[in-house]
């Protein structure tokens, strides 16, 4: 099968979905990698380190040329002229956000593997070392917007020594929010999370058991209660393929401390902050609005990308060489975590929030692919 590594257009994006140790793995198994010239250079992978491993180093409409293309995020508006009919794209995809990426795939006839919906035990087994740079990463720029010459209110997060250190406030109890708490605890934070789920209560209340965290029960009543206290507030919420709904209503945010900072980390999905009406960037990451400062970056983990692609590759080769090696019908057909990836089966949504959230018809992914 060829393979093609992109160079992904979209700004600020800088991580790679193969290193070149893993373009190696597919050609030791028989196949061609084609690798968009420059694609690793922004996490310090060189051609010529692709070329070492059977990688040939070709041009971007070369590299769209191939069956299976490996992506970090989401087609951009100018790759759609690069699909193909049967063409295989994989990437953290985030279809259910944009509706003219999907009817995009649908009208070529492409297939779309989100690599974000992949769930193995009920874990989103890829998504979840990007939750954890992006949990992570959600405190840093909270603290760094909350100084004064980034138009926030002048806490040092942290505190110092006779003066305390700022709250900060966690939508969501998943993987992304606990790492989020725990970068906070570290800065010695008084920090609060409310999630929903019963069981996740009780694991995290366990978690923290013997640490300065509140874990509160989500309802309204709640998220007003503790959205006006909070220094940095970090929406986690994803519900996957879908979008999620604005649970931070514009009065929320209207209550809250002058100079605080929203960062929400689902964004990439649509996100559920009703003051963010589109997604920011590297380039310009932040809005003011009703004197709270807003972050709303879709790709951040881009920020780092070494580690970010390092984690990536590690968790999608698997799946890479099980599509490559025996085509991607007995692929999905043998392997249930990749039928939880799948969102488009030549050009047909075969993931039923997808379909809801882009207006499309759903079709069963077990009526296209059978024994």
């Amino acid at each position: 099968m060829k393979v093609g590594i992109i160079k992904d257009p979209k700004q600020g994006e800088a991580r790679v979905g193969m290193t070149p140790e893993n373009v190696g793995k597919l050609v030791e198994a028989g196949h061609t990698v084609l690798v968009d010239s420059q694609a690793g250079v922004g996490c310090g992978f060189t051609d010529d380190q692709y070329e070492a491993f059977g990688g040939k180093i070709v041009e971007t409409e070369v590299a769209w040329s191939a069956d299976l293309i490996v992506k970090v995020k989401e087609p951009m508006s100018q790759e759609y002229g690069y699909f193909k009919k049967n063409q295989i794209i994989w990437g953290f995809l985030h279809l259910a956000a944009s509706k003219e990426c999907t009817d995009a795939m649908c009208q070529a006839g492409v297939t779309a593997i989100s690599g974000e919906n992949i769930e193995i035990e009920g874990v989103l087994e890829l998504l979840k070392p990007m939750s954890a740079i992006a949990g992570r990463r959600a405190v840093a720029m909270g603290q760094f917007y909350l100084e004064k010459q980034h138009g926030g209110s002048g806490i040092l997060l942290p505190g110092i020594e006779g003066i305390g250190a700022g709250t900060v406030v966690i939508l969501g109890g998943g993987n992304s929010a606990e790492n989020a708490a725990d970068m906070a605890l570290g800065l010695g934070c008084r920090v609060i999370i409310i999630e929903l789920n019963e069981g996740r209560l009780k694991e995290l209340t366990t978690k923290y058991a013997d640490q300065t965290v509140e874990i509160i029960k989500s309802t309204t009543e709640n998220l007003e209660k503790y959205i006006c206290q909070a220094d940095v507030f970090i929406s986690t919420i994803l519900i996957p393929g879908a979008k999620p709904p604005k649970l931070v209503k514009e009065y929320m945010v209207k209550s809250m401390k002058p100079g605080s900072v929203i960062v929400d980390i689902a964004i990439d999905q649509g996100g559920t902050v009703e003051t963010i009406e589109k997604a920011t960037s590297h380039a310009e990451p932040i809005f003011i609005k009703h004197d709270v400062v807003h972050y709303a970056v879709p790709n951040m983990p881009g920020a780092t990308p070494r580690t970010a692609t390092l984690a990536l590759a590690q968790g999608n080769i698997s799946y890479l060489l099980e599509i490559a090696n025996k085509g991607l019908e007995k692929a999905v057909r043998e392997t249930p975590a990749l039928r939880s990836g799948m969102s488009i089966y030549r050009g047909q949504v075969v993931q039923n929030a997808l379909a809801e959230a882009t207006d499309h018809d759903y079709v069963s992914l077990e009526e296209l692919i059978h024994d």
